[in-house]
């Protein structure tokens, strides 16, 4: 029976608090929604893109907002990287923007330069392979090769390179400077297999350092810091930008602005497997050899090779990745070698030099490039060409993967530690068990023999419900470590077992229930234990059903407690596992785990919205 009658419904009054009630418990809805949506927006997001609010991510419809974490995934999040290759320009990926008047020819010219010449791994890094906290296209795509290689196996694998991971998410390899002295690369061993996967990766995957930017913005910038006028003024040059500075392959004259910074350049920051030295210089570095090894018997033990005399000795043309002779070499380079005898082979430069017989007059090169370049030299390293067009190339492969990528990582760290899963899955179905048979005991205890003192017995439980769970959080830790019950399922369930507003309510309800039916029941030879199971719980289905809900909530969002109690990893809930998955993980992953972590609860809501409603109604009507 409807509590306003039908034409109570009609008054002004009735309809004006109808309408008031609707609207406060709509506007509590969108309250719980919006911050939902907004949960949903950022485990999409990024660094770059962490701090815009906007409940549909800008990337989603804006071509510049998606070329921002284009950039800060093409180039690792690194933005050393992107300033070595646009010095001047950005020093972080925030202030990226989509680049005006670009030609595609110098892009085609690029890739036909790039097909011809089959630079090494020294000249380039693999894009979107790491970054803080995610897991990138390239990352992933490289561990699914080496699981398949390894069946699987995390042993195989440790076995095979002689490594030690403890699990799949550790293997990366973070190539962050590789112009730099200190940089090392290896045919042997794990480092020789993410060579041999950087060798066989697509072009798009590729992004080539800028020899030029790279010089300036390691050497130039920090000594003058990022002032450009006072470069020129000590220097008497007019450069309009740090980009118009040019690494050249040999050394400068004295006289020459860059000289100092040059040879410095040369002999002490480079890779020494961008450096070369004429044969002009093999004396000098024969004498060295002789002075420092006396014997070539010696330098032939250090070398691991088999000369006669020093005189045999040549300056390799392509130096090995590591030993000796290269030690020996950059000892040399860095000392005694004429400057005049130095070389760095510049891809800019070798880029410059293909453009040049290509085109042989600049004024053909001007009309297709669209530029007024008064010599050769000026050509740029097309860095920004490269970036923009395999952006284009690839803008809805580059959209779906910030789709993806976040959850990518969430999914793969939840399921690689299946514990979590399945501590979650027992504590739940414990709960509930014990939600279910515990408290329906009790208040059948209650409502059935009505104890003497049962009504300060439930005020009593009723009192429980006066404190916040974390009030009792230190004084069940102590029991349960005084019952040595801690990191068992046991601390999980047995201080939530009995709850005091369960009993409460299902004491009520029990009260409800027709005492003729028992009388009847028992008349006919039933007893007490028949009574509870087949007429009691039988009749309770539905508080019952909203009992275990209840109990399904309170155990799977169970964070603090249970991280307190189960400190031990292979106790641990998912939601403990998510925080510590946070601790480590970008925001954005955080939130695509939590995302995820929703899910059932959300199903739970859906498909069961009828007992949650039953557990509003049943108590206001007893």
């Amino acid at each position: 029976m409807s509590i306003i009658s039908k034409v109570g419904k009609k008054s002004i009054k009735t309809r004006t608090l109808n309408s008031i009630i609707h609207f406060v418990l709509i506007t509590g809805t969108l309250t719980m929604i919006y911050p939902f949506l907004l949960m949903i927006s950022f485990s999409f997001k990024s660094a770059v893109d962490s701090t815009n609010l906007k409940l549909i991510p800008a990337f989603l419809y804006q071509d510049e907002a998606l070329y921002k974490k284009y950039m800060e995934s093409r180039y690792n999040e690194e933005s050393s990287r992107l300033m070595d290759n646009y010095p001047g320009s950005w020093i972080s990926f925030a202030e990226v923007s989509l680049p005006e008047h670009i030609n595609e020819r110098i892009y085609q010219d690029f890739q036909e330069f790039i097909a011809e010449y089959q630079y090494d791994t020294y000249s380039y890094c693999i894009a979107e392979h790491y970054g803080r906290g995610v897991y990138p296209y390239a990352q992933r795509l490289y561990r699914k090769e080496l699981r398949k290689e390894n069946n699987n196996s995390l042993v195989d694998f440790n076995n095979k390179y002689n490594a030690g991971a403890m699990s799949w998410g550790e293997i990366v390899v973070e190539e962050k400077d590789i112009f730099s002295r200190n940089y090392v690369s290896s045919t042997d061993s794990y480092l020789g297999r993410f060579r041999e996967f950087k060798e066989q990766s697509p072009q798009w995957m590729r992004y080539y350092i800028n020899p030029d930017g790279y010089f300036t913005n390691v050497l130039l910038i920090p000594a003058f810091g990022e002032d450009l006028e006072a470069f020129n003024l000590e220097n008497n040059t007019n450069y309009v930008s740090w980009n118009e500075i040019r690494l050249s392959s040999e050394c400068p004259p004295a006289d020459d602005p860059l000289y100092k910074y040059w040879l410095n350049y040369a002999r002490d920051i480079i890779n020494v497997h961008h450096l070369s030295v004429k044969k002009e210089a093999e004396p000098e570095y024969q004498s060295m050899l002789l002075e420092k090894y006396n014997y070539v018997q010696t330098l032939n033990k250090t070398w691991n090779s088999d000369y006669q005399s020093f005189a045999e000795i040549h300056i390799p043309e392509k130096m090995p990745d590591t030993g000796a002779m290269v030690e020996d070499l950059t000892f040399f380079i860095q000392n005694l070698a004429q400057p005049e005898h130095i070389q760095i082979h510049s891809m800019a430069n070798d880029f410059r030099q293909y453009i040049a017989n290509k085109y042989t007059d600049l004024n053909i090169l001007n009309e297709k490039y669209n530029t007024q370049y008064q010599n050769f030299n000026e050509i740029a390293f097309p860095t920004a060409e490269l970036d923009y067009y395999n952006f284009k190339e690839r803008k809805s492969e580059i959209r779906r993967e910030f789709l993806w990528r976040n959850y990518a990582m969430s999914l793969d760290q939840m399921l690689s530690d299946a514990k979590s899963l399945r501590n979650t899955g027992i504590y739940v179905l414990l709960s509930i068990l014990l939600a279910i048979t515990v408290n329906p005991l009790a208040a059948y205890a209650l409502s059935r023999f009505k104890p003497r003192f049962s009504y300060q017995i439930i005020l009593l439980f009723m009192l429980t419900m006066a404190f916040p769970a974390m009030v009792m959080g230190i004084p069940n830790f102590l029991l349960l470590k005084k019952l040595n019950l801690l990191n068992t399922f046991w601390a999980l369930v047995l201080p939530a077992a009995a709850d005091g507003y369960f009993i409460f309510l299902l004491k009520g309800f029990f009260d409800s229930l027709p005492r003729e039916l028992y009388e009847s029941a028992s008349l006919d030879g039933a007893g007490e234990f028949r009574l509870f199971w087949q007429f009691t719980l039988y009749l309770s289905k539905p508080i019952l059903a909203v009992i275990a809900l209840g109990a399904f909530n309170a155990a799977y969002r169970n964070f603090l407690f249970a991280f307190i109690v189960c400190q031990d990893q292979s106790m641990w809930t998912l939601m403990v596992h998510i925080y510590n998955l946070m601790q480590r993980a970008s925001s954005g992953v955080g939130y695509a785990a939590l995302v995820i972590a929703a899910i059932p609860t959300l199903m739970v809501f859906i498909f069961f919205q009828n007992i949650i409603i039953k557990g509003i109604v049943i108590p206001m009507e007893k």
